[in-house]
């Protein structure tokens, strides 16, 4: 059937109406536009691996970040700290989850350079050795108001090719912003470690004594 010229323009508008219509209601279903993707990344707040525990992490006076990271098992182990078949290490990068260093080179060996006890105080701590020997040491005492910040760094002992240039020599972190108690972390004790470092400082400050 044949319809009048004027029919046909009305049909054909309203199908493009009913055509416009739809792709309306599509867009607004879908939502807004997506705003242009930036190449900036969201700060964090520790630099471990997702599958990892964070044991510990703070903010450094510079504003990167230190962290203490660990395999999931390390804090669950129930064997002798000999046997722990976890790994642990500390890393410094920056907010945005770069990694600068790490130590030590590999992770299964923290039993040779973590090292915990207790104060005659009686609170928990920790600390980290290079080759030369103790670099870091946190208290669990220092963590009790996060915003003091925590930790103390010994220069002259830190790992090769490491730079930290604290502004407070007294705390090495600016602030803690993560924190899981570490004494039940798997570390090895320290008391063989600080009767040879004992023996060690006392062998140097005679050498100085010398004429």
């Amino acid at each position: 059937m044949n319809h009048p010229p004027r029919l046909r323009s009305l049909g054909a508008a309203s199908l493009l109406l009913g055509t416009f219509t739809a792709i309306a209601l599509s867009g607004c279903a879908a939502g807004p536009a997506a705003s242009p993707a930036t190449n900036r990344t969201a700060p964090v707040t520790h630099l471990c691996k997702p599958q990892e525990s964070v044991r510990f992490s703070c903010a450094l006076h510079d504003q990167r970040l230190l962290s203490m990271c660990a395999s999931p098992s390390l804090a669950t182990f129930k064997g002798l700290p000999n046997d722990q078949p976890g790994y642990a290490y500390l890393v410094v990068g920056t907010r945005e989850g770069a990694v600068q260093y790490s130590y030590p080179p590999n992770p299964y060996d923290h039993k040779l350079h973590f090292y915990k006890g207790i104060s005659t105080h009686v609170v928990p701590y920790l600390f980290v050795t290079s080759e030369k020997g103790r670099f870091f040491f946190l208290s669990e005492r220092d963590v009790a108001d996060p915003q003091e910040g925590a930790g103390r760094w010994t220069p002259e002992n830190l790992p090769e090719g490491w730079s930290i240039n604290p502004k407070d020599e007294n705390r090495a972190c600016a602030r803690v912003l993560e924190f899981d108690p570490y004494f039940a972390a798997g570390v090895t004790h320290d008391s063989a470690w600080r009767e040879k470092e004992r023996v060690r400082l006392e062998a140097e400050e005679t050498k100085t004594r010398q004429p």
